[in-house]
C-alpha cells in the first residue's frame, strides 16, 4: 500500500487516542474518520492506481466493492456512521449531536475495524 498514505492514516488513529485523553471528543471523531478514509483510498491506489474525490467511507467502500473485494456489511453501517464527523466536527454550530466519550470511543473502534480490516486484504 502506499506509505504515504498509510503513516498519515496512523497519525491521524493515534492522535484520536491521545485526542480523546485529553476531551477533545469532536476531534477524536473527524480523526477516527480521516484514518479510515486515507486507509480505504490507499487501498483503492494500490490496486486500482486512483481513488474516488469524497470523503465518503461508503462510497470509497462501494469503489473496493467494484474492484471486486468482498466488503463486510458492518464496515458499511461503521463508514455510514463516521462519514458525517468529517463535516460536524469541524464547524460550530453544526452539531446536532453531543460529542463526548462514548462517541468517541465508539468512532475510534469503528475506525479501527475499518483499518484492521483493510490491512487484512492486504495482507491475508
Amino acid at each position: 500500500m502506499p506509505s504515504e498514505w498509510v503513516e498519515k492514516a496512523r497519525v491521524f488513529l493515534e492522535e484520536a487516542e491521545r485526542h480523546r485523553g485529553l476531551g477533545y471528543y469532536w476531534l477524536v471523531c473527524f480523526e477516527a474518520q480521516q484514518a479510515a478514509e486515507l486507509y480505504l483510498k490507499a487501498l483503492l491506489v494500490a490496486l486500482s492506481g486512483a481513488h474516488p474525490y469524497t470523503h465518503d467511507l461508503v462510497e470509497l467502500l462501494e469503489a473496493l466493492e467494484s474492484l471486486g473485494i468482498s466488503v463486510p456489511d458492518e464496515l458499511r453501517v461503521y463508514g455510514d456512521a463516521l462519514t458525517p464527523h468529517y463535516t460536524l466536527a469541524r464547524y460550530p454550530g453544526r452539531k446536532p449531536l453531543t460529542y463526548n466519550d462514548k462517541r468517541a470511543e465508539r468512532c475510534i473502534r469503528q475506525a479501527r475495524a475499518i483499518v484492521e480490516w483493510v490491512e487484512r486484504v492486504v495482507d491475508p
